[in-house]
């Protein structure tokens, strides 16, 4: 009896590691960009930059090495304007930044195989709000 709390543990260790290497490759993206970089790309201030985190306007992933946040640029729609549902899809999902990251990148069947990503960059921002929350109810479509 005493291998399973050792092992549960050793499998939660080895996860987490998996978890936090991942992560790591992300955030190494050439398109995630520093605070600096994303508001310089949206032509605002850094501080400007900080009201829209705080309002949830952007997404940001922390990051918790010295690197610091990252932006993804991806985020940005054909105005150069972040996609207008963001907050929106914070208050859905909450306010996990990478909730919003995987739920906007993975590939859905209810999207027809599209990531939401792709369904705002085709303009379906409504398609996309119904679908955050058709997850947070647990009523997928």
């Amino acid at each position: 009896m005493t291998d399973r709390p050792r092992t549960q543990s050793d499998a939660f260790a080895r996860a987490k590691e998996r978890g936090r290497h991942l992560g790591a490759t992300i955030l190494s993206d050439p398109d995630m960009l520093t605070g600096e970089a994303f508001a310089h790309r949206l032509g605002l201030t850094v501080s400007d930059l900080r009201d829209l985190k705080q309002t949830h306007a952007v997404l940001v992933l922390p990051d918790p090495s010295p690197r610091g946040s990252r932006y993804p640029a991806w985020q940005i729609d054909a105005t150069g304007q972040p996609f207008p549902v963001m907050p929106a899809l914070f208050d859905t999902l909450g306010d996990s930044g990478w909730t919003i990251y995987r739920f906007l990148t993975q590939s859905q069947p209810e999207l027809a195989g599209q990531t939401a990503l792709e369904a705002l960059r085709d303009g379906r921002n409504a398609l996309v709000v119904r679908f955050a929350h058709s997850i947070a109810a647990g009523t997928f479509a």
